[in-house]
């Protein structure tokens, strides 16, 4: 009979623990929420660098493509006494066989023309890239106004 009682005993135990008590689930959903509190501002400082990181990349392609035009002497980019405006349509031109010129990721809520990049040549032959108004590249020195400016 002492057998008996231990095995409903055991029954009526296992019958109890089949799932999860409520403060149980309560305790991890508040974890998971802490979690989520903390990674969230992350992934949009991560987003932002990303953006940042992909205009510089896009300047870069910009910057060679002008300085490879204008160290051929082409009529348009040539360094001369004056800084010389290569227009956007001139980008389109010698940027990867006449695709559209990229836009800037990092000036989204800007109006479009915010959005272009535009690049000057130098007397000196130097090329600077912008976009927004920014400087892109050459990178300039820290600068908390500027996304592009080295840290």
């Amino acid at each position: 009979m002492n057998n008996l009682s231990v095995r409903k005993i055991n029954e009526l135990s296992k019958k109890k623990k089949k799932g999860f008590t409520l403060v149980e689930l309560i305790i991890v959903i508040a974890i998971i929420a802490i979690l989520a509190a903390i990674a969230l501002p992350k992934f949009g400082e991560i987003r932002e660098n990303a953006n940042v990181k992909t205009d510089i990349a896009n300047a870069k392609a910009i910057q060679t493509a002008v300085a490879t035009k204008s160290a051929d002497g082409a009529t348009g980019y040539a360094p001369s006494t004056a800084d010389v405006n290569v227009t956007a349509a001139n980008l389109a031109s010698i940027i990867d066989g006449g695709l559209p010129v990229p836009k800037s990721k990092q000036a989204l809520a800007a109006a479009a023309a915010n959005r272009i990049f535009t690049a000057v040549v130098q007397p000196d032959g130097d090329v600077i890239v912008s976009a927004g108004g920014l400087q892109v590249l050459p990178q300039v020195a820290h600068d908390d106004n500027n996304p592009y400016s080295a840290s």
